[in-house]
């Protein structure tokens, strides 16, 4: 996953190429899509995951496919710092995080993954951390914010949020906005598509 579709390209032909014995799927380059894809009956063994995406935040897509799958290990991958990263990837329910510049580098931290379940000492598997994350709901969004989110995801307008719960409409928007900023995500669209998935 990744919103560069160039990088994707040559990414994907790269760990073709170095990962002989493993299947290597259709790239996805939304955040949307890889949950829809990790979350559906034929999930993948591995996520190949860029944390830095235009629509949903990788980290973000990472701690919503580990809240329903305990089967597909994530990889991690950014241009920056992994260091930066790393304390957020393990809380986000990932098995490591791994600089995105050397596809050889990246194909020899999958094979570890796919062996050992993890990338290093610090990260959980994916079983471990799906029973740590599935206990945690919505932690981040305060009750209101909650209550608003649902109801927008739910087809209400924001008219209708504001009269249901007595408060005006610009209170309604700067909720959303706060819920969609903590969630990772860029728009309306995809908080809808991560509250969705947050509360199966």
């Amino acid at each position: 996953m990744d919103n560069d579709r160039l990088a994707l390209r040559l990414l994907s032909a790269s760990l073709k190429r170095l990962l002989p014995g493993c299947t290597v799927l259709a790239p996805v380059d939304t955040g949307a899509e890889a949950i829809a894809v990790c979350t559906s009956h034929h999930c993948p063994d591995l996520l190949l995951a860029d944390v830095s995406m235009s629509d949903i935040n990788g980290l973000v897509v990472c701690r919503t496919i580990r809240k329903e799958n305990w089967k597909t290990s994530v990889l991690m991958m950014t241009s920056f710092s992994v260091a930066e990263y790393a304390a957020e990837a393990v809380a986000s329910g990932a098995q490591g995080i791994i600089h995105k510049d050397n596809p050889k580098t990246i194909a020899e931290a999958l094979l570890q993954i796919k062996e050992t379940g993890i990338c290093s000492d610090r990260f959980l598997n994916a079983h471990d951390s799906f029973l740590r994350l599935k206990s945690e709901k919505n932690k981040d969004l305060s009750p209101r914010e909650m209550e608003i989110v649902d109801r927008w995801a739910r087809g209400r307008s924001m008219s209708d949020i504001a009269e249901e719960l007595s408060i005006g409409q610009t209170t309604v928007r700067t909720h959303l906005e706060h819920a969609a900023s903590k969630l990772g995500v860029a728009n309306n669209r995809a908080l809808i598509s991560v509250w969705m998935h947050l509360n199966r």
